[in-house]
This record gives structure tokens, sequence and C-alpha cells, in this order.
């Protein structure tokens, strides 16, 4: 009751100020307010809230106000109003949006990023991962949502609900649950001009088989494929129409021998090619598991020692 009461007295106080365009407010309007305390609430954020104006999560030049939890400070939700005290942004690290929470987010009027790390309910918990599936995703079909990073406990059920935003624009999806399958939702997505994800290498969860799936994305500029096995002739060559719109493609961690990316770059030739040497593939725990299941030249390859040819 005393904290409500506080943050009554600061709405008050930001309602008196003349704000200017460039002037964040340090509070919420009422009805956002409401709906992130109850986010808050429901992942035990019990620290005051408090105004940021640096650090993780946070871009250079963003104010917020941040939702935190007094056994780990490092949970924490941090929420970047516009000049009105809308919330458009949700960032953290942590499990903090169940499927619930998604869809309370859902009625935030002007919200247009979620970039929330570690989306997974902590060890010993006994929360049952599905909670976190992102199947809450579809309560944004209508809404303004532009740029998602999500993952770990986000599955194929979450790609199918976000494949239903048509405002996405960005879609960053990391070492999650998500398969071919779920990115064949997106088929034909009508905005999308960005798309990551990274599989830490596990056989057979994002393969090439996805790759025809991305060259039906009419405004897909850069695309990230990381921590997987690919070739050109059953994967590569799908993205041959995108020609001189693609312009990155990103590799990292990712297993393609050096032919495979000469034939990719006669395709594509003003396109940057991000790769990684075998050393560094080697290095990465998240990607060394491609040796289970690549092809035996590829193994050889990677193997040897010898380098992928710089990166353009």
């Amino acid at each position: 009751m005393q904290r409500d009461f506080l943050f009554g007295i600061l709405l008050c106080t930001a309602c008196s100020l003349k704000l200017t365009a460039q002037e964040v407010p340090t509070t919420l309007i009422p009805s956002d307010l409401k709906i992130v305390q109850r986010i808050a609430d429901h992942e035990k954020l019990d620290s005051p809230p408090a105004s940021v104006d640096k650090g993780w999560p946070l871009k250079k030049g963003e104010k917020g106000i941040r939702f935190a939890s007094n056994e780990n400070p490092r949970h924490a939700l941090t929420v970047v109003p516009d000049a009105n005290g809308r919330v458009t942004k949700l960032l953290g690290n942590g499990p903090l949006l169940c499927n619930d929470a998604l869809k309370w987010a859902a009625e935030l009027q002007e919200l247009r990023v979620i970039r929330i790390d570690h989306n997974i309910p902590h060890p010993g918990s006994k929360t049952p991962h599905m909670q976190y599936d992102g199947s809450g995703f579809s309560a944004f079909k209508t809404g303004k949502l532009e740029e998602i990073r999500i993952g770990h406990a986000f599955d194929d059920l979450g790609m199918a609900a976000l494949a239903q935003v048509k405002s996405l624009r960005m879609a960053i999806i990391v070492h999650s649950k998500a398969t071919d399958l779920g990115i064949k939702h997106f088929e034909n997505h009508p905005n999308l001009e960005e798309f990551e994800i990274s599989s830490q290498g596990r056989a057979n969860r994002v393969t090439e088989k996805s790759l025809p799936i991305f060259a039906t994305l009419p405004k897909l500029k850069r695309l990230a494929l990381h921590e997987t096995f690919l070739t050109y002739d059953q994967g590569l060559k799908h993205l041959a129409p995108l020609k001189g719109r693609l312009e990155t493609v990103s590799l990292k961690g990712s297993l393609v021998l050096p032919e495979d990316i000469d034939r990719l770059r006669r395709d594509h030739p003003n396109m940057t090619i991000v790769t990684s040497t075998p050393a560094e593939i080697l290095d990465s725990p998240n990607s060394r598991g491609v040796l289970k299941w690549a092809s035996p030249k590829a193994i050889e390859y990677l193997t040897s020692g010898k380098q992928n040819p710089p990166s353009k």
C-alpha cells in the first residue's frame, strides 16, 4: 500500500511538469504502470522501482524504470517509456515473461520492443517450461510490436504465435527449443527485415532445410544462422532470389565449407558474409556440437586447422 501511495505522488508530480518532446517522464501512466507492476509481482520483483539512465540493457541516452528482485538484483525488468509515459520497451534478464505475462504486456498500446535474455524458469523452481514457451505472443496479433529477442524455453509454439505478429520487423531467437518446423511458420511474413536464430549446434534443430522459407520473405535484409551446419547445394542456394536485397548473412559458429561460401558470394557479390574459422568453432561449446552431425568432409575440414576465407 505504501509503494502504491508513493507511485501516486510520482504520477501527480510528473503530470504537473511541462514536458518537452525530448524529455522522458520518470514514471508511467496509471494503466501501463498497473500492467508492468502485475508482471513484476508475478516474477517476485520486490525491490522498489527505480529510475535508471545507464547500464545494461539500456542503450545510450535511454531512460527507464527498473523493477528488480531483492534476492537477485540481476533478475530485473527495465521498462522504457515515451514522453507520454507509455511503455515502448520491455528489457531484462531472467524468467520475466510467461505466457500470461505476454498477454498482459499486449495491452501496452505503444509497446514496440521486447528483449528478454534467459527467459526460462530457474532450476529447482518447479515451474513448467511450457509456461515460458512463447505461445502467449498470439496476443500481439493486432499490436505494434516490431522487435523481439528471446530464447531458452521458447519453442515452436512460440514461433507459431510470433509469426502471427505482422508488425514484426526483427526477430532474434537465441538458444531456444525452436526448430525448422517453427521457422516454417514465418513463410511469407510481410514485414520481417531481420531474422537471427542460433541452435547451440544441436543436431537437427535448426538446419539448412529452413533456407527456402527465408527466400519467401519480401522485406528480408539481414539473416543470421548461427551454430549449425550448412551446405550450398541443400541450403544456401535457396537465397539466390534475394540477390540485391539481402545485405548481410551471418554464419557465426556455423560450419560451412569454404567452397560453399565462395558460391554464396558469387550469388550475392555485394552482400556481407560473416563466418567463423574452424578454431573459433571448436573453441565454442555452443558450436562444436556440429561435429556430431555434419558431413564427413566438413568434419575433416573443421578438424584440419584450415581457415575460412576472411569475412567480407
